[in-house]
């Protein structure tokens, strides 16, 4: 079974724009502000928590 074509974003996550000017969406874990619109559906990290998020990721392999 051939894995071609299976994954088509190159490792690449899709990002929201960030946002031109407040309002700030609030970090998820810390609640400080981030750099995506307060109007972004789903889970939002400031990029300190998403650093910290990717460093579990990456060690819990």
């Amino acid at each position: 079974m051939s894995d071609e074509g299976y994954c088509t974003t190159d490792g690449v996550a899709a990002q929201p724009a960030p946002a031109e000017g407040p309002p700030f969406a609030e970090c998820v874990l810390c609640r400080e502000p981030t750099e995506y619109p307060e109007s972004y559906k789903g889970i939002t990290m400031c990029p300190r928590c998403e650093w910290q998020e990717a460093q579990r990721a990456a060690c819990s392999g």
